[in-house]
């Protein structure tokens, strides 16, 4: 029988039964989402502890991927006083149980008071970090693929391990930025190609993980409008405001409100009192826009001038919510 040659947790050598080195099984490591390190068909992260899988993430994160034995032990068991050192090394050589060595090569690299990823080991990254950024149709198809898994160790926290816990923290968020990053660079791509809805589907990914940045609901409200989709527009703009209000209790700011206006091809005029609206492109629609009108007289004042373009082409419900404004006298309209 092979035997594969690995450490226990006192440092001597020991030899264990059982697999062959590996060849062709590529260890993969997505740390996005639900964390998976898998040797073919194993799920390994499973079969860790948590503080090995968050010691793998940790090196794997690390400037040149390599730390000190010290600051792992800190980081990890900052209680455990003398414990510290033999936990250490027990999580080290169960990592190097199930994770073998191919090509000659152990996965782990530990040595001295330095252990580290080994650059020399073949593995994989199969989140959203292991593509490339060409700026091609190949990687923005990859980003748009990348499915939600878009959050840094989703879910994993590991009890009574805050020094860990607080790096993790502001390791997602860092992340996050470079994420977004990515996301916003594959929709401009299909954004310029007019491949709209690709576009918007990575711009909700962005939204997803930041919520409240203004520029990316401009550039979803102007997909839609590209895509004759104006009420979809509006919708989000409003869906938007509703949050900005409920959540942050604040009002859209004026980058915001002018986008929605020129989607909505309304243009506002505050020293001449008037409002002036161009129907051509609402069709059945343009009751979405009239839902804006609100927000834009807390602009103006309380009596303004409205212009319609073709009073005739307006439905039911835009009649019926500009004549409330004409009887309460906060509008008159010109025709």
């Amino acid at each position: 029988t092979d035997k594969i040659r690995t450490t226990e947790p006192g440092g001597s050598q020991m030899s264990l039964p059982g697999r062959r080195p590996m060849s062709k099984e590529i260890l993969q490591i997505s740390l996005y989402g639900d964390i998976s390190i898998r040797l073919g068909e194993r799920d390994i992260a499973g079969e860790l502890s948590k503080k090995s899988v968050g010691l793998i993430a940790y090196l794997l994160c690390a400037p040149g991927r390599q730390v000190s034995k010290d600051t792992l032990r800190d980081l990890f068991w900052i209680d455990a006083g003398d414990k510290a050192a033999y936990n250490l090394r027990f999580n080290l050589w169960n990592i190097k149980k199930h994770i073998p060595q191919t090509c000659g090569q152990e996965f782990i690299i530990n040595s001295g008071g330095m252990c580290g990823v080994n650059p020399a080991y073949p593995f994989e990254r199969t989140d959203i970090e292991g593509i490339s950024r060409g700026g091609g149709r190949h990687e923005a198809e990859q980003i748009l693929a990348a499915g939600n898994s878009l959050v840094f160790m989703e879910h994993f926290y590991i009890k009574n391990c805050d020094e860990f816990n607080d790096w993790l923290s502001l390791e997602r968020t860092e992340r996050e930025r470079k994420v977004i990053s990515l996301l916003s660079d594959a929709a401009g791509y299909f954004e310029e190609k007019g491949e709209f809805d690709r576009a918007s589907e990575l711009l909700k990914k962005i939204i997803f993980l930041s919520p409240f940045e203004d520029d990316f609901h401009i550039r979803l409200m102007k997909l839609y409008a590209a895509e004759q989709k104006f009420s979809e527009a509006i919708s989000e703009y409003r869906g938007y405001t509703a949050r900005l209000k409920k959540e942050l209790g604040i009002a859209p700011s004026r980058d915001l409100r002018e986008a929605c206006r020129a989607i909505a091809r309304v243009q506002t005029d505050a020293e001449a009192r008037t409002i002036n609206i161009k129907d051509k492109v609402y069709n059945s629609d343009y009751a979405a826009a009239t839902e804006m009108f609100r927000e834009i007289l807390c602009d103006i004042g309380e009596s303004i001038t409205v212009h319609i373009e073709n009073w005739n082409n307006l439905d039911g419900r835009s009649r019926e919510f500009l004549d409330s404004l004409i009887r309460e006298r906060i509008i008159t309209i010109g025709r």
